[in-house]
């Protein structure tokens, strides 16, 4: 199972595909978040996409997280970079389930 990461543009055209990253972190990042965040809303299976408003909590709750391993980190990192990429551009990130 993966899931792939999009950074859109406000007119939803893909502005860069986030690939090389260990995508099974992610989705033990998303099965161990609390109840209700962000990141436990990223579907394993389907699409969940944010915007350029919800990506700032998304921030906010990275910059809180208690991630140790150095996986978890560096997925952390990615998805840091990719969202405050994506409201520099007033635009998405997009998560596709496998």
């Amino acid at each position: 199972m993966g899931i792939a990461i999009a950074i859109q543009d406000a007119h939803h055209t893909q502005v860069e595909l986030i690939t090389g990253y260990d995508s099974d972190a992610l989705v033990d990042m998303i099965s161990s978040a609390p109840s209700g965040s962000l990141i436990d809303c990223i579907h394993l299976y389907a699409d969940t996409m944010y915007n350029s408003h919800q990506l700032k909590f998304l921030l906010d709750e990275l910059s809180n997280s208690n991630y140790e391993l150095d996986h978890e980190k560096e997925v952390t990192s990615i998805l840091r970079r990719a969202a405050e990429s994506a409201i520099r551009q007033r635009g998405y990130l997009w998560f596709s389930g496998d």
